[in-house]
């Protein structure tokens, strides 16, 4: 099931998003739990922006209220949402790192994160996007940091301590209850959300 707050990357901040319709109590509360849930993964005094037509001002002040206890700043824009889908993935190209990352380092993005080296155990890779590693993953991983459950990372290999896309948490693979491989093979493989779960897939990088 969707989350009911994601948040979505631009040039300006993060768009605060209601994935489906609920009552602003609803939404309050979904907005606290999701602010404490990735604290660690906000920077201090980032923009969050809001459309203007949701919400009426004394509900903007509340959410502003709920943003500044984690430092973060409200702005309140008009949103085209056809202009949102389409840029917000160029506004946030992705970081790319030519090496080995290797353990005790941390290496986070808003957007998506190209590893062309092995992520070593130890190491934690965090995008606000999606993960995409021309190695071996043996760190920790998480795409879809902000509650983009349609993102996903890929690794030549994919052997990591754990596995994290959006809210769901796995560790892969041997013999998790957890997480579904697939068909395990020399293939480079791709984890997903499907129903519910987090799941491998063979994947082609020809494609």
């Amino acid at each position: 099931m969707n989350e009911l707050i994601t948040f979505k990357g631009s040039n300006d901040g993060l768009i605060l998003v209601i994935t489906k319709k609920a009552n602003f109590n609803q939404i309050k509360e979904a907005l606290s739990k999701k602010l404490a849930s990735c604290s660690n993964f906000f920077e201090a005094n980032t923009t969050i922006l809001l459309k203007d037509d949701k919400f009426s001002q004394e509900e903007q002040n509340i959410l502003a209220d709920i943003l500044k206890q984690y430092q973060l700043n409200l702005k309140i824009v008009t949103v085209d949402k056809t202009a949102t889908n389409q840029h917000c993935s160029a506004q946030n190209p992705p970081l790319i790192i030519k090496r080995t990352v290797r353990g005790g380092e941390e290496i986070f993005s808003k957007g998506s994160i190209v590893i062309e080296g092995n992520v070593n155990p130890g190491a934690k890779i965090i995008a606000g996007g999606n993960i995409d590693i021309h190695g071996h993953c043996r760190g920790i991983v998480y795409a879809g940091a902000y509650g983009d459950i349609n993102s996903y990372i890929i690794a030549d290999k994919l052997s990591p301590l754990q596995i994290r896309i959006a809210h769901l948490i796995a560790r892969a693979p041997d013999n998790s209850e957890n997480i579904t491989d697939n068909k395990k093979s020399a293939t480079p493989e791709k984890a997903i959300i499907c129903d519910n779960t987090i799941i491998l897939e063979p994947f082609n990088r020809e494609n």
